[in-house]
């Protein structure tokens, strides 16, 4: 399993010449990467097989992606599902509900066994793409396997930072499976499985500074980004490691070669991933654990320097391979954020426990290369005594992990499950009338249906933060059932919502978010009850999103909280006023609106739909500006006097339009450029 370390190969001098990978050592690496290839798909092989819905996981949510996306992929598309509509960008990072779509259109599957599928491959691509990087950086399979195999089988953050109560026995807990197929997952896994990728290229091209590597770390960049919004965050962190300890390559260059590979990779996914996009994520972030800045994170981030810099004086005494130095850091920084906000509740990053994914794979990789200078040393029988012992353990785990998978994995009728029949009904009796859905209700309905709901999106890519404030106050705002249903009407009709579906106690629906489940009981007509589940109707004038009201009565400034009405209920009450002209609107396709009403000078047609520089107006043959008022929702003034036909039209914008051709540029580099590349070296040669 060792190979031993030539000195300059030792030392991290560029001029480092390493043997050339013979077939014994080819073979057996193909050998190793198919078992843990079976050894994952054993594990998981039910999700290949069968439908199974976890209705408490987002798994709905992605499915829902899938299935309407759509032309959304390549072209400017709005979404209208979601939170009062949203730029398509804004719906979740892309790759895991593409892969999903394509999987079910390429093999004629249901979203849900595509999307079953994509999760089984983030699960079993993972731990290969942990060995493969291990073994091509070290040249010692045996122990890239050992690595590996410890990533797949164990969890080691249930000793160091345990998710609940603290017992030995959690080490051997199947954690990445249960937080893939019973909870979210997925696409942290699927960025965590392109993150040893990013490592091995990153790591070549700063010593070989070879165009094909460079190529592969981009694209490999790329698609972490794509995967997750935890992605570039931990590629950021991956590189500042790589930097200490391939400085002896040029230190200057190697830094910007890794930020120019960086930038090139977010240039490939620039596409789904604008600068407001990211700033959005940032305000979304402050809804979460460890969301704001504080004092408290200036402490936590000089408590991790001191740590690092501690770890950088003395870690050149343990070892001069800059392969285990760098795994040394990989896991101190990895476990930084997790472990500072459980033992000392000071947070670096949002939503710091996630991290716990890749803090298992670096103390993988950092306990078996560790031991690997102590293990050379034993006698050969001892060495074989303790990795037939570790094969035992393997092998119990495995046993274990596929015990647990069969009673996880279960079949699920949807057809049966409070998710389904709820969003089915919206769908056949209200049509487009917006709903505000709760819990996991929401989080499947447009898997099911295309209700346009008031809810529905990740919070932590929310983009309208006053509609996420109202989302809160229908919820929880009101110390009594009057004063909530007070708060919650005068917000729900500000933003259009037509019907509100409320869970009880005893309902099959997860979450159960109502503080009071019974506030609109007596209040609002039944429209449909099932289960402790009931829709009820809102009262409004007419189902129109689109209201003709004076300028006056618009919504100034955002609402400081929840019970800060002034403003929404003189909006609302110009909206219901029935003195005033009416307005029929009607979508014709997702990226344009038509209104036709009368209007007279001073006066405005709201749209209770989420503002966006990507939405022009055509009223009249003029161009009235649009304009986002309090709520983040449209506004303008027609410039009519009398009959009025408007038509709104969204082609997402300058922003989009300028990071879809950064994409689309880079992508053709990246496909073109090699090519091009190879043929001028031929022909200079």
């Amino acid at each position: 399993m060792n190979r031993s370390l030539t000195q300059a190969e030792a030392a991290g001098k560029p001029d480092a010449q390493e043997p050339s990978i013979g077939w014994p050592e080819r073979i057996g690496a193909t050998g190793y990467a198919a078992i843990l290839v079976w050894m994952n798909f054993y594990i998981c092989r039910g999700l290949f097989s069968f439908q199974t819905a976890p209705m408490n996981s987002m798994h709905g949510f992605w499915m829902a992606i899938a299935r309407w996306a759509d032309g959304a992929w390549f072209h400017p598309a709005w979404w209208p599902y979601w939170d009062g509509g949203l730029p398509f960008e804004y719906t979740y990072a892309p790759l895991t509900p593409a892969l999903t779509a394509l999987g079910a259109a390429l093999f004629r599957l249901s979203q849900g066994i595509a999307f079953q599928w994509v999760t089984g491959l983030a699960y079993c691509l993972a731990p290969v793409t942990l060995f493969l990087m291990a073994w091509l950086l070290t040249r010692a399979p045996g122990y890239s396997f050992l690595a590996a195999l410890l990533y797949s089988l164990t969890a080691p953050t249930r000793l160091l930072v345990p998710d609940d109560a603290f017992t030995w026995r959690s080490f051997w807990d199947a954690r990445r499976f249960y937080l893939m197929v019973s909870w979210d997952d997925t696409p942290h896994v699927l960025a965590l499985a392109f993150l040893p990728l990013a490592i091995l290229f990153v790591t070549l091209s700063i010593r070989k500074r070879r165009p094909i590597y460079y190529a592969a770390a981009a694209a490999s960049i790329g698609a972490a980004t794509l995967a997750s919004a935890f992605g570039p965050t931990v590629l950021a962190m991956t590189a500042l490691c790589l930097a200490f300890v391939l400085r002896r390559h040029g230190y200057k260059g190697a830094v910007l070669l890794t930020m120019a590979i960086g930038v090139y990779g977010y240039a490939l996914s620039a596409r789904f991933l604008p600068p407001s996009l990211i700033g959005a994520m940032r305000t979304a972030s402050g809804r979460g654990e460890g969301g704001n800045w504080t004092m408290g994170s200036v402490t936590a981030l000089a408590i991790m320097t001191l740590g690092w810099v501690l770890l950088w004086r003395y870690l050149p005494r343990w070892t001069s391979d800059w392969r285990l130095q760098f795994f040394a850091l990989f896991a101190y920084l990895m476990s930084s954020p997790p472990m500072l906000a459980t033992f000392l509740n000071r947070h670096l990053l949002p939503q710091p426990n996630r991290y716990k994914f890749e803090m298992e794979m670096a103390w993988a990789l950092l306990v078996v290369f560790a031991v690997r200078h102590w293990i050379v040393k034993w006698p050969r029988a001892v060495k074989a005594a303790v990795l037939f012992v570790c094969l035992a353990l393997a092998g119990e785990q495995v046993v274990s992990h596929r015990i647990y998978s069969k009673a996880s994995i279960q079949p699920q009728v949807l057809e049966n499950t409070i998710e389904y029949r709820t969003a089915t009904w919206a769908e056949r009796n209200l049509g487009q009338t917006r709903i505000l859905m709760p819990g996991s209700i929401a989080q499947w309905a447009n898997a099911f249906s295309q209700v346009q709901q008031f809810t529905g999106s990740s919070w932590s890519m929310a983009y309208n933060p006053i509609q996420q404030r109202g989302f809160d106050a229908v919820f929880f705002a009101g110390d009594t059932p009057e004063e909530g249903a007070r708060i919650s009407l005068a917000w729900l009709k500000a933003y259009g919502v037509g019907a509100v579906c409320v869970t009880g106690p005893k309902s099959p629906e997860f979450w159960k978010p109502y503080r009071h489940p019974l506030r609109y009981e007596g209040v609002l007509p039944v429209l449909w009850r099932a289960d402790d589940t009931t829709i009820y109707r809102i009262p409004r004038r007419n189902a129109s999103l689109a209201h003709v009201v004076p300028e006056s009565a618009l919504v100034e400034r955002a609402p400081r909280g929840p019970s800060d009405l002034a403003g929404i209920e003189r909006f609302v009450g110009a909206t219901e006023d029935p003195t005033l002209p009416a307005a029929e609107f009607a979508w014709e396709g997702w990226n344009r609106m038509r209104i036709r009403t009368t209007a007279a000078p001073g006066q405005a047609i709201s749209v209770q739909v989420n503002y966006h520089p990507g939405w022009h107006v055509t009223a009249a043959n003029r161009h009235p500006q649009l304009q986002q008022d309090g709520l983040g929702l449209m506004w303008f003034r027609p410039e009519c006097n009398g009959g009025c036909d408007v038509q709104l039209d969204y082609d997402g914008g300058w922003e989009l339009r300028i990071c879809r051709w950064i994409s689309y540029c880079a992508l053709a580099g990246l496909l073109l450029g090699f090519p091009a590349w190879r043929w001028l070296h031929s022909r200079q040669g």
